[in-house]
């Protein structure tokens, strides 16, 4: 079966094949658009065994299954490539996990080779861990064979490789990592020249030659790791040590540079036993075997863990108020430590054999850009927390600038309508007067229904002024309700006869259906009976010759009480503040402008208070519906309540 999968190792997109019955079939494949070709292993290897050419079709291979029960130290790998039938060259590349010694056979021609692979110890030198080499087919087939050989770490031996096939034209899939490298051991070597210079010239520091140094260790790791090394005139098996051997100068420079950050006896035992077991790791290396070193590195790791973790979480605490100089080496160090452990426990057993992640990279170049980053995110956060302050303060502005708005067509509008009802009630006490004093046959009906209006408006002034008050009231809390037990039903009929006058207006039909038996509640009959005039008489205000109801019914434990009308109903954008101050007062854009605007704020209130909560429904056009609730009495029951009325 033939697999492919889509992802990117490193800068290349790599397209992945498996094998069908030992054989890579890639006809079809490479006349494809895909950069790079990746062939993963197959299901069978030949462990501690070189497959030599003319033996390969006899030799016995084992499954892969069984890769992680049998360390090999050297074994040979098979991958046959069925192509076009052309002469096309091909660019091959093996990447394996870890430093190896490798050799390619191509159609039983040796094609490449790197290091020295061997059966032992001895007779083998470690080199890179990647081989790249051309090939072309030999009538549509390509038959390769891999040794791979690794004797050096007692972790792991020889892994298992994969297999990148390119066009020849088309670049090294692994060229940007080694330009990568390249490029950040010259910066890293560059550091370390200019500090050197610093120090003979103008800061004869020990913190500065301590950094210098650390720098050169750095330079050295990473000219290691990213095969830079093969440059220079040493062997793979002194390299393979030389990259311990850079961590553990490291580890000392650095911890002699944290020296002046050393303020107590907790951190300067954990400067000096990061450095004690640096020179013992360190003398390790030197004078021990490969195998005994990569052993007890994991111990080594531990303690650094151990010296790290707490070191720079108390250096940290205790510079809590540092100068941007210190933030800068501070924070800095404490990022490149924390990439220094990342990279420790990638390198150990718990992450298993993950050699080939670049973490070493970032714990290497973290130094370099340290103090530039910090610098640039405090002046970062200097900026930032202005432009909030900036934000925050213009935020009021608009708030305030928008309140006082409110206030100025709260205040014209309140004038307005508490003038209205004055107006109404000085003339038809006027025109009464008049009607009185003359006596005039049938004038007893006109003076009645005068006087009638005069009460109406004159209720409708007191609830105005009654809003306002009570606004000022939940502004100081001094609202205070005087709940007792009671019920529902007899407080929207009381409610409803008491203010009819000024409910019964613009011919509308007011009608009360509500639950039988409803229990009690523990309420401020004066303060619901409030709440339920000003959702009646917002109703009323925007509603004609319609229909207005009020209901009451138990739900959940919680008696819900609703006002509905057929009337003009409130648009999407004003129904989620008709609750908020003011926000009940009409705008532009509507027939007529009435009421304080307090209503409904003074409603929600109530009914807060009460334990409730309020609500509205409402499709401008179709009406509206208004819902409040309030808890019933734990000990009521329906035997206990009130009858209807």
């Amino acid at each position: 079966m033939l697999m492919i999968i889509t992802g990117h190792f490193k800068n290349p997109k790599i397209v992945t094949v498996t094998d069908i019955d030992g054989i890579y079939d890639l006809t079809e494949i490479l006349n494809t658009e895909n950069d790079y070709i990746g062939l993963a292993p197959g299901e069978r290897y030949y462990p501690n065994m070189y497959l030599l050419p003319e033996n390969a079709d006899e030799a016995v291979p084992t499954s892969i299954d069984n890769f992680s029960k049998i360390r090999a130290e050297y074994l040979s790998q098979r991958f046959i490539l069925k192509l076009p039938d052309d002469s096309r060259i091909y660019t091959m590349t093996f990447k394996l996990s870890g430093r190896h010694a490798m050799k390619v056979y191509v159609n039983g021609r040796l094609a490449g080779k790197t290091g020295s692979p061997g059966t032992t110890k001895k007779d083998t030198e470690v080199w890179e861990n990647n081989i790249t080499f051309e090939a072309a087919a030999a009538d549509g087939k390509m038959d390769i064979i891999l040794h791979s050989a690794h004797f050096y770490h007692a972790k792991r031996g020889a892994s298992i490789a994969e297999l990148i096939v390119s066009d020849a034209e088309k670049q090294d899939p692994f060229f940007y990592e080694r330009i990568k490298g390249i490029m950040t051991t010259g910066m890293l070597l560059s550091a370390a020249v200019m500090l050197i210079f610093i120090y003979v010239l103008l800061w004869r520091t020990k913190e500065t030659l301590y950094f210098a140094v650390a720098c050169l260790a750095m330079m050295m790791r990473e000219g290691l790791q990213s095969q830079a090394w093969t440059y220079l005139p040493i062997n793979g098996n002194l390299s393979f040590m030389l990259e311990y051997m850079s961590f553990v100068v490291l580890t000392i420079f650095i911890s002699l540079y944290l020296e002046q950050y050393a303020v107590n006896r907790f951190l300067k035992c954990a400067q000096y036993t990061a450095i004690a077991g640096s020179i013992a790791y360190g003398i390790c290396l030197l004078f021990t075997d490969s195998l005994f070193y990569t052993s007890v590195l994991k111990y080594y790791q531990v303690l650094l863990v151990l010296c790290i973790v707490p070191g720079i979480s108390g250096v940290l605490i205790n510079t809590r108020n540092p100068s941007r100089e210190q933030a800068a080496a501070l924070y800095g160090m404490a990022v490149f430590f924390m990439a220094s452990v990342f990279d420790i426990v990638m390198y150990s057993d718990i992450l298993g054999d993950k050699a080939d992640i670049p973490i070493a990279e970032l714990s290497m170049l973290v130094f370099v850009p340290a103090q530039t980053v910090s610098l640039f995110l405090m002046n970062n956060r200097v900026l930032s927390e202005a432009r909030d302050a900036e934000h925050k303060l213009e935020a009021e502005k608009t708030a305030l600038e928008k309140l006082n708005s409110m206030k100025t067509e709260f205040l014209g509008n309140v004038s307005h309508e508490l003038k209205t009802p004055l107006t109404v009630i000085s003339g038809y006490a006027q025109t009464s007067r008049q009607l009185a004093e003359n006596s005039l046959m049938g004038d007893g009906e006109e003076i009645s229904r005068r006087m009638k209006l005069i009460s109406s408006e004159a209720e409708r002034l007191s609830l105005m002024v009654g809003q306002i008050l009570d606004v000022t009231r939940m502004e100081e809390e001094r609202m205070v309700m005087e709940k007792r037990p009671c019920y529902v039903d007899e407080i929207i009929h009381e409610a409803v006869g008491t203010h009819y006058p000024i409910l019964n207006k613009n011919n509308n039909r007011l009608e009360i259906r509500m639950e039988n038996g409803l229990p009690a509640v523990n309420a401020d009959p004066a303060r619901i009976s409030q709440v339920i005039v000003n959702l009646i008489s917002n109703a009323v205000r925007f509603t004609e010759n319609g229909l207005i109801t009020v209901s009451a019914e138990l739900k959940n434990k919680h008696i819900q009480i609703g006002v509905s009308d057929t009337g003009e109903g409130i648009s999407a954008d004003r129904l989620g503040h008709i609750f908020e101050r003011y926000g009940g007062m009409e705008k532009s854009g509507f027939r007529r402008s009435t009421g304080t605007g307090l209503g409904l704020y003074i409603c929600r209130n109530i009914a807060e208070q009460h334990g409730g909560k309020i609500w509205a429904e409402s499709t401008e056009g179709n009406g509206t519906k208004v819902f409040f609730t309030l808890p019933v009495l734990p000990d009521s029951s329906t035997e206990s309540a009130a009858p209807s009325q």
